[in-house]
């Protein structure tokens, strides 16, 4: 008898997601950025530097990126970051995922920024705070330690240690010009960084909830004085 013909492979969870068309949103940060990649290259990219307009940019960006195209994941950046970037993010991804039925994941800056680069060993990332500190994470490795709020002289003392971390992210200029350090880079930004970083690992991904590494700052409504009659 002839042997019989092999079926055909099943493809393992993450080959099957590295074929994915992905839509990946992020206004973490004071920039707004949307990215379409598939089978890990871009296909076209939008972004704008707003502290405001995020929430009117988004759906124009999103059309324009996306033209007549479908997409099979949403990822969006879940921070840390400016809280109201953050939310801005969560909630167009949610109503996006929930109109167009389609699963969303969410990606952390610092995991985002730490998987594009190729230096890996020993990596703190600094992320923009836009305050008198910037978010720090170390990787030691590639084991992620607890995320911290950092100050200039926090990070002096980390670089006068006899084998610094290099240095990487958003956070470092200007926030540390003037100091003596190694740094590495990564060639992608905003959502092009989620992008890519999820088709290099897609299980860095997960619920997307939003990430912060210190309370926001919420101030009260000052008190109106009652009027004198």
């Amino acid at each position: 008898m002839g042997e019989r013909a092999p079926g055909p492979m099943a493809l393992d969870p993450s080959t099957v997601e590295r074929f994915m068309r992905v839509l990946a949103i992020d206004t973490a940060g004071w920039t707004c950025s949307v990215a379409l990649w598939e089978e890990g290259r871009e296909l076209a990219f939008q972004e704008k530097e707003s502290e405001r307009d995020q929430a009117v940019l988004l759906p124009q960006f999103v059309k324009e990126v996306m033209g007549r195209q479908k997409v099979d994941q949403l990822i969006v950046n879940i921070g840390p970051g400016s809280f109201t970037g953050i939310r801005v993010g969560l909630a167009f991804a949610k109503g996006l995922a929930m109109g167009w039925n389609l699963p969303l994941k969410g990606i952390d800056s610092f995991i985002a920024t730490y998987a594009n680069l190729t230096l890996q060993s020993d990596v703190l990332v600094l992320i923009e705070a836009r305050r008198q500190d910037v978010f720090g994470r170390h990787f030691q490795n590639g084991l992620p330690q607890p995320a911290q709020s950092l100050s200039r002289k926090d990070i002096e003392k980390i670089l006068s240690l006899s084998n610094p971390p290099m240095l990487a992210g958003n956070g470092i200029h200007p926030f540390l010009d003037g100091l003596v350090f190694k740094e590495t880079f990564s060639p992608w930004r905003g959502a092009q960084s989620l992008a890519n970083a999820f088709f290099k690992d897609p299980s860095i991904a997960s619920e997307p909830l939003p990430f912060y590494v210190r309370e926001p700052d919420v101030s009260q409504a000052p008190q109106l004085c009652p009027s004198a009659h």
